[in-house]
């Protein structure tokens, strides 16, 4: 089993981390890490239970990494449904969408789609990001239910569908860009998002 909390766990992990951005995770080896780690392959096999279970730990780690700002919205937009600030809550919920568009964007825009894939490839692992992405979408139900009860967003809008369809930007966005037919910017995406969602002159 797999052990935590160590500094020598925590450094294997970055080196992990730094090797995936430079050849990709499939190209990622346990004998390269240990070199490069400064550690023993033994030492790595004390921590992780396999080869799957570290690069999907590191993917883990990118993954928190990755979308920290977009977890910092989501507090925000928490925070504006409690003060009743309907002008904070759609700043959040825009900021969040361009975010999450954008990242799919790109040379790397495939990133997310490999990461997730990582992730899931252990079953440890996957199991504890499904707890963490189910704590966020709980939080999201909650806000997007509160800014009903404050008549920001049209109630009878479904709150799961209109969530799902929020979170599957990124990797929508992937499979889109460079298209010469679909090209919508984040922030024309952000502004047809919100006057599909939003009570017209709720203020």
């Amino acid at each position: 089993m797999g052990r935590s909390g160590s500094g020598t766990r925590d450094h294997i992990v970055d080196t992990t981390l730094k090797m995936i951005s430079e050849n990709e995770s499939h190209n990622v080896r346990i004998s390269d890490v240990a070199q490069r780690s400064n550690v023993g392959v033994p030492t790595i096999y004390y921590y992780f239970e396999s080869r799957t279970q570290l690069i999907a730990e590191a993917q883990l780690f990118s993954y928190a990494r990755r979308t920290e700002n977009l977890h910092q919205c989501l507090t925000r937009a928490e925070e504006a449904t409690e003060a009743k600030d309907e002008d904070a809550f759609w700043s959040a919920i825009g900021e969040n969408l361009e975010r999450a568009w954008r990242a799919g964007q790109g040379e790397n825009k495939w990133d997310i789609v490999k990461l997730l894939l990582d992730v899931w490839a252990d079953p440890g692992t996957r199991d504890r990001f499904t707890q963490q992405l189910e704590t966020q979408f709980k939080r999201w139900i909650r806000a997007v239910e509160l800014a009903k009860d404050n008549g920001w967003i049209i109630r009878d809008l479904d709150s799961q569908v209109l969530i799902s369809t929020y979170w599957s930007a990124s990797i929508g966005q992937a499979v889109i860009d460079g298209s010469s037919h679909l090209n919508p910017t984040g922030d024309q995406v952000r502004s047809f998002f919100i006057k599909a969602a939003r009570v017209v002159d709720s203020n």
